[in-house]
């Protein structure tokens, strides 16, 4: 179907009503939500995916990935709305939209890697239909879709962008186990080649987005636009982390500060803690930082912001040795408990999660370093080379440190009077998600230490 001659009201019915295809490439944890979406919405959808055990599990109605209200979609529609290949280049001869949403990363030098949306651009130019939509949201940096995608596409297809296939960006802001929710509620940022593009697009988009479309007036504003919303996060998150590390030279508990200065309509102190994870924002602001050395700039505020965030792990380790120390240990004799592996509190999800790097450091150090997570099964986090209890009291038993790491709701009321008991004494809890009362650690007998916990003028 040649969707630049169809009417924008006629290409939403024909959508909703499953007649045109929409491909979406990449079918991870954004990809897969994304076309989760678009099947309950009445849309055919193809899936495409280079992991050949991504496109075998979900051709058995399972979902690769275990995110929020995923599982029972794929299962409604496999073999019905949904079908699935890892031939890049013959589902771009059956599609009439195509998504593309594989993953951006850095190097080792931090410099931005985009060969996998190059790979993907390079399979659909060869077999791309004319009169088609591609529509790019993996997150890039500004000029990106025009300066890499747009030739690649050009170039393999022998077709030109606005003139024979329309082009567009539309960013994802959805954050991992409210996948589903946030695409369907946030607005969405839509912007395209031309006018054409961006209409077309619009309607792709608005089929999924309940909470809008925001059109802007150029590709470069919406790629612009995902990194400062995530660059905004990373630099007020290392803003929180910077303050509690003052508050622990202080001796002010950092917790009180926030709370009080946020009772001021303008303040937004975030929360500190072990550090920052995920797939996003430890990986988004290089390619702000690599956009900003091109013209000749540094952004020194965002370079430092990254910095600063991933020097929490580093940190939550020397709060860990320093309460040992109190306890007369060291790192290299001590048995260390960790609570919580994934990146952030009550998601099933590792990935760069700085509690992981902490565990890594400590056993580097000589530790006996234990892990427990309620997420995650025994075989799971050895996969993750680590050494796991299948319960909370294994975890802690004869351990001479307790590290929470993560803030699961399940570790918010630790029994601490019955963990007290199991550690090896003198003992010490160190609270780098700080969600522990340290009133209730010390009443335990427990040496309390925590990020932004001040304890030279007693921070509690």
């Amino acid at each position: 179907m040649n969707l630049m001659s169809t009417d924008d009201r006629r290409l939403s019915k024909l959508l909703s009503s499953g007649e045109v295809t929409i491909g979406v490439y990449g079918l991870g944890w954004m990809g897969l939500p994304t076309a989760c979406l678009f099947l309950e919405a009445g849309a055919t959808v193809k899936g495409v995916d280079v992991d050949d055990r991504v496109v075998e599990l979900l051709s058995t109605g399972k979902s690769p990935i275990e995110e929020e209200g995923v599982r029972p979609i794929i299962e409604k529609h496999a073999g019905s709305g949904l079908s699935v290949t890892s031939d890049l280049r013959y589902a771009a001869t059956v599609c009439d939209v195509i998504v593309i949403v594989v993953p951006t990363r850095v190097d080792s030098s931090h410099r931005p890697d985009y060969s996998a949306v190059e790979k993907a651009a390079h399979e659909i130019g060869f077999k791309m239909r004319p009169g088609s939509l591609i529509i790019l949201q993996s997150t890039v940096a500004p000029g990106t879709t025009e300066e890499v995608v747009r030739p690649i596409l050009e170039r393999n297809s022998g077709l030109k962008a606005g003139v024979d296939f329309l082009l567009a960006y539309s960013p994802i802001r959805a954050m991992s186990g409210q996948v589903l929710v946030d695409m369907r509620t946030h607005p969405r940022i839509v912007a395209g080649l031309g006018q054409e593009s961006l209409k077309k697009a619009s309607v792709v988009m608005s089929l999924i987005a309940e909470g809008g479309v925001i059109k802007v007036d150029s590709i470069r504003t919406a790629e612009a636009v995902k990194l400062f919303e995530n660059v905004y996060r990373d630099v007020n998150i290392a803003l929180a982390n910077e303050l509690a590390c003052l508050c622990e030279e202080l001796g002010l508990d950092f917790l009180k500060v926030r709370e009080g200065a946020n009772s001021q309509p303008y303040c937004h102190l975030h929360l500190p803690g072990t550090g920052v994870g995920g797939h996003c924002i430890p990986v988004n602001p290089h390619f702000l930082v690599a956009s900003a050395r091109k013209v000749g700039m540094d952004t020194r505020m965002v370079r430092y912001g990254r910095l600063r965030n991933d020097r929490m792990p580093a940190h939550t380790v020397e709060l860990v040795e320093a309460a040992l120390r109190e306890c007369r240990r060291s790192i290299g004799r001590s048995s260390i408990a960790i609570l919580g592996v994934s990146y952030r509190a009550n998601v099933k999800e590792p990935r760069n999660s700085p509690s992981l790097e902490v565990a890594h450091r400590l056993r580097k150090l000589g530790g006996r370093v234990r892990v427990y997570d309620p997420y995650y099964t025994t075989d799971e986090l050895k996969e993750m080379g680590c050494t796991s209890s299948e319960s909370l009291e294994r975890a802690v038993q004869g351990a001479n440190c307790l590290l929470v790491a993560v803030g699961h709701d399940q570790f918010r009321d630790l029994p601490l009077g019955h963990i007290a008991q199991l550690m090896r004494k003198p003992a010490c809890l160190v609270d780098s998600a700080r969600i522990i009362d340290s009133r209730d650690a010390a009443q335990h007998g427990l040496v309390y230490y925590g990020v932004g916990f001040g304890r030279k003028t007693g921070g509690d």
